[in-house]
């Protein structure tokens, strides 16, 4: 501009200095954040004036206007708990706002917030907070009514849907003090970005089995919840468990007085008392206090047994979950059985006619204890010749068998009910008529075993099984049964049964396990009392109404086929990984700062009056060391 006359410099220096200051604050960040919330609101207007949305039902509740978000403190009912109204774009805002909340995003604007926040939020919170959830598909519809398709939703029932109140480390130190054995503290530091698994060492762990299963799960915490589980993030802890069931001190689980052996009485102290083990003396604690326990074995069927147990997918299956969320897939043990997949679920490839299948109830399992606290219906097992009073021939055991019968656990109870079955069947003298069951025991090899059964065998009493029965064999059987034992169900068993062509007489007793919640009496299969006294009328029932016993047969089998299917495993990964296990995530506060896992050590082992012992510990995703054997 050196041609130009000195005014005219000026002129244009002014022009383009305020033509560059008018570009800059447009293109701005905060300027385009600013009117990037402006333009959403104009354009799609998601909330009213006073539209709230609860973020978690003791937590916190976000409510938004045109101008601000407050956030407020609320305490929800959760069985009235709702989302009146919201919508998918709601839920979108929401996941926005959440993710504010939420270590590792603060240092995000709000572009990148609207970008990648719904798509890592979105999903989460459609199903904690049900909205438009999808419905099971059902393949047996027409044997059903409108009222009972309706309860089969998988949503409907959720037995673990009361949240857990806020717990912190304390509580969770004070819980693992009321185990008696596998109950484990899992606590994650956010300093070192690792996993430790600490258990007491009075329980001398030892079961390495279950190492797989640790490891599952903890790779689905760093997958499912990467944003909360990364360096730099809070700790966190909580308590597992991975017995068969609860294996807490018996005075700290309350008594379900609705069961057969309830005493006449209705004093539970006194019943709890009289059946505690040998030694020991029943005590009390407050429930209600300890820390959620995620129970990856059988969970109660009352919750107010332990209120604070969220009952979890069996930990045996968590590999199966960690497939899914990983690899997308089915894992083989749940696929159908093949010549190249022989864990699977066998269904029978011929189609079976139901009329023809052999009108006979069978069962084989092993003399497994049944339950561990008596007054939750534990009851004697490992009996022997010399323990059954009466003369050492068939029809005096029989008789002894029957005078003890409120002693036996479940499974000698069918097996005496096996035993006066063919009793019966002798004295009819038809070789074309058989017992109406046959429930027998597949031998354990445990010391002395033999020695134990031989002396059955030699009285004449048939209370083992010459040999196993695979799979096509029962398929020929019109009757199944599932009778429970150390957690009260059988973890196997149920499934697998329901797979084949006959009716699964199912054993209903204080426990049951996750998939459990997905299938209903008279619909899937026939339930049975946990004294097996209505078994011999279940069965007379099913043989005068066969109609109603195929229909339950193959509502039953195309459960168990749509349990193979990847929408099924999405549904119950939702259910147990995204909206169950979120609440007990949420519910943790770290109230107290421990510098490293040593301090924390130090301080839950002073709480406890026992030494603990690391189990195995987790650095990253996958850098994990266990305990050596």
């Amino acid at each position: 501009m050196w041609f130009l006359a000195p005014r005219h410099q000026l002129r244009i220096s002014i022009i383009f200095f305020i033509a560059t200051t008018a570009l800059l604050y447009h293109y701005h960040p905060t300027n385009q954040t600013y009117k990037l919330q402006n333009q959403k609101e104009k354009q799609t207007q998601i909330y009213p004036e006073n539209f709230s949305v609860a973020v978690h039902p003791i937590d916190e509740t976000y409510t938004s206007t045109k101008q601000e978000v407050k956030k407020q403190q609320r305490q929800i009912n959760p069985e009235s708990f709702s989302v009146p109204a919201a919508t998918t774009d709601d839920l979108r805002e929401l996941a926005v706002l959440k993710a504010k909340q939420t270590p590792g995003w603060g240092n995000r604007n709000e572009n990148e917030m609207y970008m990648y926040a719904p798509q890592e939020e979105y999903e989460r919170l459609r199903f904690l907070y049900d909205i438009n959830p999808p419905k099971m598909p059902l393949p047996f519809q027409s044997i059903l009514n409108p009222e009972t398709i309706s309860r089969l939703q998988l949503d409907a029932v959720d037995r673990s849907a009361s949240l857990p109140q806020p717990y912190t480390d304390d509580e969770v130190i004070q819980t693992l003090g009321r185990f008696e054995h596998v109950g484990f503290i899992l606590r994650y530091s956010g300093k070192t970005d690792a996993f430790s698994l600490y258990a007491p060492k009075k329980h001398n762990w030892s079961r390495y089995d279950q190492i797989e299963a640790y490891a599952a799960f903890i790779h689905i915490l760093r997958k499912e919840y990467w944003f909360r589980f990364k360096k730099g993030s809070p700790d966190f802890s909580v308590i597992i468990s991975t017995g068969d069931s609860l294996k807490m001190d018996c005075g700290c689980l309350s008594i379900p007085m609705d069961r057969e052996s309830a005493p006449s009485d209705n004093n539970p102290t006194d019943f709890q008392q009289q059946f505690n083990s040998p030694g020991k003396t029943a005590t009390t604690c407050d429930r209600h206090q300890l820390a959620p326990i995620l129970q990856f074995g059988s969970g109660f069927v009352h919750p107010d047994v332990m209120p604070t147990m969220v009952t979890m997918p069996l930990w045996p299956h968590l590999k199966c979950f960690e497939t899914f969320r990983y690899n997308g897939k089915v894992c083989n043990k749940f696929s159908p059985a093949s010549a190249t997949n022989r864990f699977g679920i066998y269904f029978e490839e011929k189609e079976a006619i139901y009329s023809n299948l052999i009108p006979q109830a069978v069962w084989r399992g092993s003399d497994y204890p049944f339950l561990k606290c008596r007054q939750l219906g534990g009851s004697k097992w490992d009996i022997k010749p010399m323990d059954i009073p009466g003369p050492n021939n068939p029809e005096g055991f029989v008789n002894g068998l029957t005078h003890l019968w409120g002693q036996l656990n479940p499974r000698w109870k069918a097996v005496t009910l096996s035993l006066q079955a063919e009793l019966e069947a002798k004295k009819v003298n038809s070789p074309e008529l058989k017992p109406w069951v046959d429930f027998k025991f597949t031998i354990r090899e445990r010391p002395g075993e033999s020695q134990r059964w031989e002396s059955f065998v030699n009285n004449g009493v048939n209370v083992v099984a010459n040999g196993y029965i695979d799979a096509s064999e029962f398929a020929s059987f019109k009757y199944h049964a599932d009778f429970g034992g150390g957690g009260g169900t059988t973890w196997s068993g149920t499934h697998t049964k329901l797979a084949l062509p006959g009716v699964l007489f199912h054993h209903e007793t204080p426990t049951y396990d996750y998939f459990h919640e997905d299938l209903i009496p008279f619909v899937h299969y026939i339930p049975v009392s946990t004294e097996l006294s209505d078994l011999r009328e279940k069965y007379e029932w099913a043989e005068a109404h066969p109609d109603e016993a195929r229909a339950i047969s193959e509502a039953g089998t195309a459960f168990i086929k749509y349990m193979t299917s990847m929408e099924y495993w999405k549904r119950s990964f939702d259910r147990f990984f995204v909206k169950r296990l979120n609440s007990v995530i949420e519910a943790y506060r770290p109230v107290k700062a421990f510098k490293d896992e040593k301090e924390f050590m130090t301080y839950a082992e002073s709480q406890l009056g026992f030494p603990l012992e690391l189990i195995g510990r987790c650095v990253g995703k996958q850098n994990c060391t266990w305990k050596d054997k």
